[in-house]
């Protein structure tokens, strides 16, 4: 049998179609095979979000032609190959056949015809979202799987290439996401993290104009073997009473809030594009905090976007100081081609964009150090994900005293954002610990298990 391995790039939703491409090949009759070197055909899935991740992709792909062998296949899928798939088909010419966002199911038809010399080229963005999700290979730690909701999006955001390369905003179908939740659990899944562009906005194109997300949540919640739920990314138009309510009242669904903002200036959010103000947000954020005590609240912003002027930065910074979010991911702006901010005058250079960047990381830091004092001393319940070793001289090692430690991540902590808890004592990957917090360093926890 023919083998194949996948090399996934960018955020969740991609290797979620990762995931979905893996199963469709295993069950056309390709073995996966992890070593790219022995495999026969290799399928690099792109991002092309910003520039870093285009550059990332395009350094990816050339370095598999420059390794590839006679008669292995590689094959580019993805967000790059959605929005630049003739070009890298030309530029490129050892990559055998190109598949974007809305074809990836049809892979295992993709690389039948990349064998027979045929350089196929699928790009179309199909209407519906209902590919068939199972069977699904998961590749997260055990306990932890992802279940994307939704397929593109709606917002007019004018830094954003995303409705260009995913499509307007398409929910799936409650039925398909309960079953494949339903196969999520019963292959060993504990925790079930909901994903789409806009999370909160799920069923609304379906006719549901409100509280779909929390009948969606208040299913998933009955499904047995699920521990938590996890929701990314809310939108702060789209984030109402009712879903708050909702979450707050569901125990399976982790007290964590992931809401990207981009900035807070009204001036700002209208060049964006972005719905309301800061002070609207800093309302949102107080509601949820009112109804769910303990609450994570994560953002991420934007920095240099055109127009961008000293006095739109120090309101953001003022704004970091009164929200205390306890996580935020800065960005420098990246023009994208095609979107309308690319157009805009006002460029910011990108010394001083660095320089924005440094200073509202600093300022973030300083409003973190509260809530991550407040940590110490509790005892959070942990779902543990490895065995990790420690380097001589890790910061970790020598405040735990151990050259090895159990990692996990509490409610707190989503996968690949937020670090993680690292803790001594007796232990067992995929089960779920109560881990008495003793301290913390740059990005993670440590402590040891309550038994």
């Amino acid at each position: 049998m023919p083998s194949v391995s996948i090399v996934s790039l960018g955020c969740a939703k991609n290797l979620v179609d990762s995931e979905v491409m893996l199963a469709k090949l295993g069950g056309a009759g390709w073995t996966i095979e992890s070593d790219d070197a022995r495999a026969d055909a290799i399928v690099v899935n792109t991002c092309a979000f910003i520039d870093p991740a285009k550059a990332e992709s395009t350094q990816t792909i050339l370095e598999h032609a420059q390794r590839k062998r006679p008669g292995q296949q590689l094959i580019v899928a993805g967000c790059l190959a959605q929005r630049y798939g003739e070009q890298l088909r030309t530029l490129i010419p050892e990559i055998d056949g190109i598949v974007g966002t809305g074809a990836y199911a049809s892979i295992a038809e993709v690389l039948e015809e990349a064998r027979e010399g045929l350089r196929p080229l699928r790009t179309e963005l199909i209407e519906e979202p209902e590919h068939d999700f199972l069977p699904r290979l998961v590749t997260t730690p055990r306990a932890t799987a992802y279940l994307k909701i939704a397929e593109g999006c709606d917002h007019p955001c004018t830094f954003c290439v995303i409705p260009s390369l995913r499509g307007a905003f398409r929910s799936r179908s409650a039925e398909s996401i309960l079953a494949e939740a339903r196969a999520l659990a019963a292959g060993g899944a504990k925790e079930l993290v909901l994903i789409a562009q806009d999370t909160s906005m799920w069923g609304r194109d379906r006719g549901i104009r409100r509280g779909g997300l929390s009948e969606l949540l208040e299913r998933l919640h009955e499904i047995d073997g699920v521990e938590w739920l996890r929701l990314l990314y809310l939108y702060p138009a789209t984030v109402d009473s009712e879903l708050i309510d909702t979450i707050a009242a569901l125990p399976k669904v982790c007290k964590y809030m992931d809401m990207p903002l981009q900035h807070a200036h009204p001036e700002m959010l209208r060049a964006m594009r972005r719905p309301s103000n800061g002070e609207r947000y800093l309302s949102i954020l107080e509601e949820f905090r009112r109804k769910i005590p303990g609450v994570t609240m994560r953002s991420t912003f934007i920095l240099g976007f055109p127009g961008e002027r000293e006095e739109h930065v120090a309101y953001l910074e003022e704004w970091i100081a009164r929200a205390q979010l306890d996580r935020v991911g800065f960005f420098e702006y990246s023009a994208e081609e095609g979107t309308p901010a690319a157009t805009l005058p006002g460029a910011v250079p990108a010394r001083e964009r660095r320089r924005r960047l440094v200073r509202l990381r600093e300022a973030q830091r300083r409003a973190s150090e509260h809530a991550r004092a407040q940590r110490i001393g509790s005892t959070a319940r942990v779902l543990v994900e490895e065995r990790r070793r420690l380097r001589a001289g890790d910061p970790l090692r020598e405040r735990i005293g151990a050259p090895a430690a159990w990692y996990g991540r509490s409610e707190g902590e989503a996968p690949g954002v937020d670090g993680g808890i690292y803790f001594t004592g007796e232990a067992s990957v995929g089960d779920f610990y109560d881990v008495a917090i003793r301290g913390n360093v740059t990005f993670d926890w440590f402590g040891w298990a309550n038994t």
